[in-house]
């Protein structure tokens, strides 16, 4: 059994112990890969203030000219040269949540894109990023889906990305934080429909977990990459000036450029200094980061693996077939043997890392679309 499971690889171990010791020796490694030269001087170009309400146009049509983005987005997105990446941050807009009290004092400005080609009689397609990450990491999944016909969204997940988490504001970063979020996201801003919810990575933990404890609320689940059986959070209950010195790491671009290039399968063609500064965006707006960080870390983070196979929906695993995060030799066929043959398929995308929907997001898009019963001929 144990060499059927197979052992977590070092960098899977460094995610679920936390080892700050690791954290640190990946620095020069990180070096190694790309000098990295300082970032761009800031133009000129002014932020106003979006409305909350804007037309939703679809992101592949939004011209780039004379861009502008929400106030709630670091000055440094004015560096980011990805087109895809700027379309969408350019359409990002923020929805009150209510949650409950112990999650936070108030009602949270969650921050989110898509709802382009919602319509009567549709299920939402919701997606949901990976580890300190944004609703960025879709811009290249979403636009697609949308061209497909699906009413598609991309949520920030509390704690990450560009959802308020102002001093005060917020109690619980943990998994109950999270899960108690997006219920008040799916209820009030998706008005209670069943959702498909898209998991990337641990973004697959944060679907899994919210499908077993809110199934009337969840129609499938598609996973890709997903982290399940890798448990726990990186330097959970450590003294907070481990933590600090961690979280100060984690941010840096040095390893932020090491985890940039491991995902990707030609990791010369998307892992570039551009991806990675848009990866770290999150980081640097809106404030609180690292109390958020801090607040995951404590809440011990997800611990799945023994209740996958209570996942009552349907559900379509996308692999990429190169992933050296999560290798799919040791988690895929297990996700499936866990959920069942006769609920899970499993799919793998070829020339592919750790982000399908990054690296290969038409084939991702076709696949999902497919599994939803929307085809690649009823595109608009």
């Amino acid at each position: 059994e144990k060499s059927k499971k197979g052992a977590p690889s070092s960098w899977e171990r460094m995610q679920q112990n936390g080892c700050l010791f690791s954290l640190l020796l990946l620095l020069p490694l990180a070096t190694a890969f790309l000098p990295l030269a300082p970032l761009a001087p800031s133009s000129s170009r002014p932020l106003p203030t979006p409305s909350a309400h804007r037309p939703r146009t679809p992101l592949s049509s939004l011209r780039l000219s004379s861009a502008s983005f929400p106030a709630f987005l670091p000055q440094e997105m004015e560096d980011v040269e990805d087109p895809d990446c700027v379309s969408m941050a350019q359409r990002l807009v923020r929805a009150p949540v209510k949650v409950s009290d112990t999650t936070a004092a108030d009602t949270i400005m969650t921050s989110y894109a898509g709802g382009a080609a919602a319509g009567d009689g549709k299920t939402p397609v919701l997606c949901l990023h990976g580890f300190d990450s944004s609703c960025l990491e879709f811009r290249r999944l979403l636009p697609k889906l949308e061209e497909g016909g699906a009413e598609a969204y991309a949520i920030d997940v509390l704690g990450w990305g560009f959802t308020q988490r102002d001093e005060g504001l917020v109690k619980d970063f943990g998994v109950e934080g999270k899960r108690d979020h997006l219920k008040g996201f799916i209820e009030q801003v998706l008005g209670g429909r069943r959702t498909v919810l898209v998991g990337a990575s641990l973004g697959g933990c944060v679907a899994i977990d919210f499908a077993l404890q809110y199934p009337d609320l969840v129609e499938k689940l598609v996973l890709l990459d997903p982290q399940g059986y890798v448990e726990g959070a990186p330097m959970g209950g450590q003294p907070k000036f481990l933590q600090d010195i961690g979280i100060g790491v984690l941010k840096s671009k040095p390893l932020r450029m090491f985890a940039n290039k491991i995902a990707y399968a030609d990791p010369d063609t998307f892992g570039t200094e551009d991806a990675m500064r848009i990866g770290r965006l999150h980081c640097l707006s809106p404030p609180g980061w690292e109390e958020a960080m801090r607040g995951y870390m404590d809440g011990g983070g997800y611990k799945l693996a023994s209740s996958i196979a209570r996942v009552p929906q349907s559900t379509l695993i996308l692999w990429g077939d190169q992933d050296k995060i999560l290798d799919p030799s040791l988690y895929a066929d297990r996700f499936v043997e866990d959920l069942g043959s006769e609920k899970a398929k499993l799919e793998m995308v070829e020339n592919c890392g750790h982000v399908p929907h990054l690296e290969q997001s038409q084939m991702t898009c076709d696949k999902i679309l497919e599994y939803l019963g929307m085809t690649v001929s009823a595109r608009v």
